[in-house]
């Protein structure tokens, strides 16, 4: 949950603008503008608490310029929490400037899974009539609409049950948080995961009236919807008895994480708990190279970096580091709609270490990753696929979906 950005006064008073920061903002390596940096941020942040700068439409866009990635707040020897002053500062201007669209998209239909599902027929029904194609080639819609790639036909949801019962017999009873991104563009992710789970001796449960986990309207300034909605996801789970939850989203596994609302339930990572669940059991191994991307969310947020590593090696035949596997690959949830050139070049760092690598898969556990390197592959028409290392099981264990 954010915090008040008045009472975040002793941290930003920590920055002594030693720079530090510089070294290691991808944003700033792109923008090379003091104001691009997570100290220059800082400072607008201390400017806008003091009244000292008037909120307005310049201060949101020069605050809009920050990924979120935290490799500034890891990096930082004064250890100012820096994305939490920058979400702070976001809340802060959004209850002081009116922006009727932002509030529409995430408190509305972000916000409501009905009014989210019929936003995504109606894009896919586009796509098929080959309208977003002839408004990008006119230049009336913006390219980060190409981001989603083609639409499946059915999300998850239809899929998966509310209860799947364990295989033999159940060894913990396992709530599962199906994101909003996963759900409508990732649907074998979520099947993958509920299967998987099931197989290996969990029976799982997924609310059917789940919600979006509340971190875009968070990142967004738009807390109080946020924390709505994480109050509504604990009850749902509370309702379920489950004796922990767990996501294939790195997003939603840092917003269950860090929630108060769910301060009394144990969220697990899914990779960790899928390698207690693997152990002494011998499982097939995929062919070819994978290397691994590292989501900001789960990497820098969290510090788990071997988890979906060691589920890798178990699957993966030949598994390879690329350069930088932990650098943020520029999507930051909203950032690559609002910031897409700049989303763009650093995206490119991250598809020439995929490239450096020769491997033929990536495998990530974000879905806004998977988006992001899947859009850069194709744009550098290189045939690699981008999967998440629950579907890499899931083949290993000879788990197969029909369309």
């Amino acid at each position: 949950m954010t915090t008040e950005l008045t009472s975040l006064k002793e941290h930003y008073l920590r920055c002594v603008r030693c720079g530090q920061c510089r070294s290691v903002c991808p944003v700033f390596e792109e923008i090379g503008n003091e104001t691009a940096t997570p100290r220059g941020k800082v400072f607008l942040a201390h400017m806008l608490a003091g009244g000292e700068l008037k909120a307005d439409a310049e201060v949101a866009r020069k605050l809009s310029l920050c990924l979120l990635c935290q490799a500034c707040t890891k990096e930082c020897p004064s250890a100012v929490p820096v994305h939490k002053i920058i979400t702070a500062a976001r809340c802060r201007l959004a209850r002081e400037i009116s922006n009727p669209l932002q509030k529409l998209v995430f408190r509305e239909i972000w916000a409501r899974p009905s009014l989210l599902n019929i936003s995504t027929r109606l894009f896919r029904g586009c796509q098929d009539l080959g309208l977003t194609g002839l408004g990008r080639s006119l230049g009336l819609l913006p390219p980060a609409l190409d981001l989603a790639g083609r639409l499946p036909r059915r999300p998850a949801r239809c899929y998966i049950r509310e209860i799947t019962k364990a295989e033999g017999a159940p060894k913990m009873r396992v709530g599962y948080f199906l994101g909003c991104t996963t759900n409508l563009l990732f649907p074998n992710v979520a099947r993958s995961t509920v299967a998987v789970l099931s197989r290996l001796g969990c029976e799982v449960v997924t609310p059917r009236d789940l919600k979006c986990c509340g971190l875009p309207q968070e990142e967004n300034g738009q807390i109080d919807a946020a924390e709505t909605l994480e109050k509504f996801n604990f009850a749902a789970f509370q309702r379920q008895g489950v004796d922990a939850v767990v996501t294939d989203c790195a997003s939603c596994f840092a917003a269950l994480k860090e929630s108060i609302a769910f301060k009394g339930m144990e969220i697990m990572d899914l990779s960790s708990l899928l390698n207690d669940l693997l152990a002494g059991r011998e499982i097939k191994k995929s062919s070819g190279t994978t290397t691994y991307h590292d989501p900001c969310h789960l990497a820098k947020a969290q510090g788990i970096t071997a988890a979906p590593r060691q589920l890798l090696d178990r699957t993966c035949a030949a598994f390879i580091e690329m350069p930088g596997a932990n650098n943020c690959c520029g999507s930051g949830g909203t950032f690559s709609l609002y910031h897409y050139d700049t989303s763009m070049d650093i995206l490119d760092k991250k598809i020439s270490s995929i490239k450096e690598t020769g491997a033929e898969v990536v495998a990530t556990c974000c879905p806004s990753c998977t988006m992001q390197i899947r859009h850069g592959l194709l744009k550098n028409g290189l045939n690699i696929s981008v999967e998440h290392p629950v579907e890499i099981l899931a083949q290993s264990l000879g788990i197969s979906f029909k369309a």
